[in-house]
């Protein structure tokens, strides 16, 4: 006894059907919901779009392929019986290597996808075998193996150009292709006054490179930096002095050029390795990507007319099936038609516009049409994690729920690997432009600064202070001001001089929130000067404990810091259980907190083991309070802060950054290019590259 299929033998071809309308949805699915993963975070509705569409349809259309090459065994035509024809069938087959060959929006989910253009040319090998054999066996009495041949030409050059745009957005091409031609320098054997003449017309070059440059647009000024540090997101390989001299200059030295416009140059710079990683935009953007689109637009044209001049001659085809193949025909050229405006609208398109001469009239149209939708070039928003309401939030919602209900429902969510506490304990904020303009001017500041240090400090020891510049800097100044050596200076600098990075951060962290409460000494109203730094700490201190829970590898930080973050949280929340009469909300948390008698050190009381800060940061806090002036208590605070920032983005690879450019971006990753534009790049350490290389003609 045989098995016997729940769906009758002569009904399998509905799946054949169903499957490759199914195909032909995903692509246009793709084609429009794919570059939106760039502008949203991670549990974004748009992502959890992208990530099924994107693995879906790679497996549906070789499930298709696979059920046409196991339906050319079925005989004969019966339009009652549901059997289709085998000539309408071999038809689409190469409408699925079409389908493989994906949108230009999206060639792989993520960075890691494009070491696999090996497996996907295998693959294209094994799917064109496939469609060969589907083809051979309706070869005979076919009306439409002419169309069928068209459309196996622009299925083959679709999936070939994926395949090649895997390859080109590789680790190793990118790597080889950045290395560029060998250069020797100049010859020494050729007199002096040659090298004088040479030098002479070089320094005029760069003046003209220089003009040219100011009259660019902003994305073409964005595509020649990016052209520049393109490898430090493969490579972290060094930039020369010529090479960065245009971006320090532009970044730093002008004074005409807003934050605004420093940020909107990186956020374009993001983008263009976003599309040289993640899409097809590098390749289709050239003469022979215009080419090959033009071949398989007018593959599907002549394949679309053959169909309709033969259309009613076509009698032992069902109709379904002609609705199917007018659907593949018609939704194939809307893709391509489609995909027109998104090259033309890119920010790589407007570039090319800009340097053809013939095209004007279409970058003019172009220029009109982003002031009227210009969509978000990344997400412009972060998560924030606080520990002290993450405490006092978990608290309520215990109280909240049954004694009975509550512990299943967390025994359910960590048998399935979801953490409840974490999903409730981030908000996400968007960022805003007085946030980054300040970022930007600090940093601005800081690359200004080296142009007098005159070799007292190099790079690597400004990028890597952690804090200790500031609180050093805000201490001289009050001596300079008549003010006495206060002893609350020297806890704050071991605050970040001695402890680890790790602890470092969730130590200030806690007494950023501590400080957020008003002192006794505060009888004055916040001026706009001291909202505007607590606004920046709060912001900046929460991201930074998002970014060591969720995303160390930004921070290059170990497992100790997950660790020291979950024993002191359970430290937190077991205090605030004892305190639970008199604590209501956040602020009567942090003001029990600020009660704890802190005479003896945290560590002499628990021992060396412990990796708790929680009373350590009170100690702290109370020492940032007891400078007795909130506008100075702040500086302080936010100066620690953006040095500690300073320190992380500059300790992440450029490798990393990338991958998380498919997840919305991050601030992080933003900050890590203004200060390689800055000249307070990786590379730059050590005593082979100085200021003076740097910065100085």
């Amino acid at each position: 006894m045989g098995f016997n299929p729940p769906v009758p033998q002569q009904d399998g071809n509905w799946e054949i059907r169903v499957a490759v309308l199914l195909s032909l949805l995903l692509q246009v699915l793709l084609i429009f919901v794919a570059p939106t993963r760039k502008r949203c975070r991670s549990g974004q509705f748009p992502r959890s779009v992208v990530w099924p569409c994107y693995l879906l349809a790679d497996w549906v259309a070789d499930l298709a392929l696979g059920l046409l090459l196991c339906s050319m065994g079925s005989v004969g035509t019966n339009n009652n019986g549901g059997s289709g024809s085998p000539g309408i069938f071999a038809f689409w087959t190469p409408f699925l290597l079409l389908h493989l060959g994906g949108p230009d929006t999206i060639t792989a989910y993520s960075v890691e996808d494009n070491e696999l253009w090996f497996r996907h040319l295998i693959g294209l090998l094994f799917e064109l075998f496939s469609a060969a054999m589907v083809i051979f066996n309706s070869l005979q009495d076919n009306p439409l193996i002419s169309a069928t041949m068209l459309m196996l030409v622009a299925g083959v050059i679709k999936y070939g150009e994926r395949t090649y745009s895997l390859y080109s957005s590789s680790a190793g091409s990118l790597r080889d292709s950045m290395l560029g031609v060998p250069d020797p320098g100049p010859d020494y054997t050729k007199p002096m006054e040659e090298a004088n003449d040479n030098s002479n017309s070089t320094s005029s070059a760069h003046k003209d490179a220089e003009e040219q440059q100011a009259e660019m647009s902003i994305e073409s000024r964005a595509f020649h930096f990016f052209l520049s540090f393109q490898r430090l997101f493969v490579d972290p390989g060094h930039l020369s002095a010529q090479q960065r001299r245009p971006a320090f200059t532009f970044f730093v030295q002008r004074e005409d050029i807003r934050p605004a416009e420093l940020i909107e140059v990186v956020e374009l710079e993001l983008n263009f390795v976003y599309d040289m990683m993640l899409t097809k935009l590098p390749v289709a953007l050239t003469r022979a990507g215009w080419a090959i689109r033009s071949v398989c637009s007018v593959c599907l044209v002549s394949a679309l007319i053959i169909f309709i001049l033969l259309d009613k001659s076509l009698h032992q085809i069902m109709p379904v099936d002609v609705g199917i193949t007018y659907a593949l025909l018609l939704g194939g050229l809307a893709l391509d038609v489609a995909a027109l405006p998104v090259l033309f609208l890119s920010d790589r398109g407007t570039v090319l516009l800009e340097e053809s001469q013939r095209f004007r009239c279409l970058q003019r149209l172009g220029q009109a049409l982003r002031q009227w939708w210009r969509p978000p070039r990344w997400s412009q928003s972060t998560e924030k994690l606080n520990l002290i309401t993450h405490c006092m939030g978990l608290g309520k919602m215990e109280r909240k729920s049954s004694s009975r209900a509550w512990p299943r429902l967390i025994m359910v969510a960590d048998k399935l690997g979801i953490d409840l506490e974490f999903m409730w304990a981030f908000r996400r904020v968007t960022l805003s432009n007085r946030l980054l303009d300040f970022i930007v001017q600090s940093l601005k500041d800081d690359a200004a600064g080296l142009t007098w240090l005159e070799g007292k400090e190099n790079i690597m020891d400004v990028c890597s202070r952690r804090g200790k510049g500031v609180v050093n800097r805000l201490e001289r100044q009050i001596k300079e001001n008549g003010g006495g050596k206060s002893s609350s200076f020297d806890l704050i600098l071991d605050s970040v001089v001695k402890a680890d990075y790790e602890e470092s951060l969730l130590l200030w962290h806690v007494a950023t929130d501590l400080c957020r409460l008003k002192g006794e000494h505060s009888k004055a109203a916040e001026t706009d000067k001291e909202a505007r730094l607590r606004s920046v700490s709060e912001t900046l201190s929460e991201y930074m404990l998002y970014l060591v829970i969720m995303r160390p590898q930004l921070l290059s930080a170990t497992g100790i810091a997950l660790i020291r973050y979950r024993d002191t949280f359970m430290e937190a929340r077991r205090f605030f259980g004892y305190m639970g009469a008199w604590i209501d909300d956040r602020e009567d948390a942090c003001k029990t907190l600020l009660r704890v008698n802190t005479s003896q050190k945290p560590s002499r009381v628990k021992g060396d083991r412990s990796k708790l800060v929680l009373f350590d940061a009170v100690v702290l806090a109370k020492a940032l309070r007891e400078l007795n002036n909130d506008e100075l208590m702040w500086e302080v605070v936010t100066g620690v802060w953006m040095e500690m920032l300073t320190y992380a983005a500059r300790k992440c690879p450029g490798s990393t950054h990338a991958r998380n450019l498919n997840r919305g971006g991050e601030l992080l990753t933003l900050i890590w290019l203004l200060l390689e534009h800055m000249g307070l790049g990786q590379d730059q350490e050590g005593p082979s590259s100085s200021t003076t290389s740097v910065f100085e003609d």
